[in-house]
């Protein structure tokens, strides 16, 4: 299967950049729990109806390189799809996005973020990987200068998985810790 171009090389950018700003003032990482929604189906798997079972998960570092934006890096489980007779189909990949801010009150911001992925799709018969092109939104309030609250919600778009492109999203809550 062919990957875009583009996927690898951005996901060895992210990384690099990461571990050159591993001292630098802006690194922050954290962590996310959310509730996954597959709008397809996946190789015949799962209902489309927009459901998901399971708890979605996110792990992501980043490096706040102004004070409006941001490129992270992540790991991600979109939990599984809402299970048929026969079975479900699970979704696990990384990712990096490019992280916008726009503070909107004292210790408030609106999110937004684009970015490319790469993921692995298995269901009870078959296995697959997919790049796909990933959008975000989501609100971030400050606790203190070194944690923040964030909820979101992200959208895959994956361009061939299965011969199909499943849309999948899902729903996070998490925390954010700056260094």
């Amino acid at each position: 299967m062919q990957y875009p171009r583009l996927t690898r090389p951005a996901l060895a950018l992210a990384l690099m950049a990461a571990m050159a700003g591993a001292h630098a003032e802006g690194l922050y990482v954290g962590g996310a729990l959310g509730a996954p929604q597959y709008s397809n189906t996946i190789n015949g798997y799962g209902s489309g109806d927009g459901g998901g079972r399971g708890v979605a998960t996110k792990l992501y570092g980043g490096y706040q390189l102004t004070p409006n934006f941001a490129i992270e890096g992540n790991a991600f489980h979109l939990g599984r799809s809402t299970t048929t007779g026969d079975g479900s189909a699970r979704i696990y990949g990384v990712g990096v996005d490019g992280v916008a801010s726009l503070p909107v009150a004292q210790g408030w911001s609106l999110l937004g973020s684009v970015g490319v992925a790469e993921a692995r799709l298995t269901t009870p018969t078959a296995r697959d990987t997919s790049p796909a092109l990933k959008a975000g939104v989501g609100v971030q309030y400050d606790l203190n200068s070194a944690m923040a609250l964030r909820v979101g919600y992200d959208r895959y778009h994956f361009t061939n998985a299965f011969d199909s492109k499943p849309n999948v999203g899902a729903t996070f809550v998490g925390l954010k810790l700056n260094y």
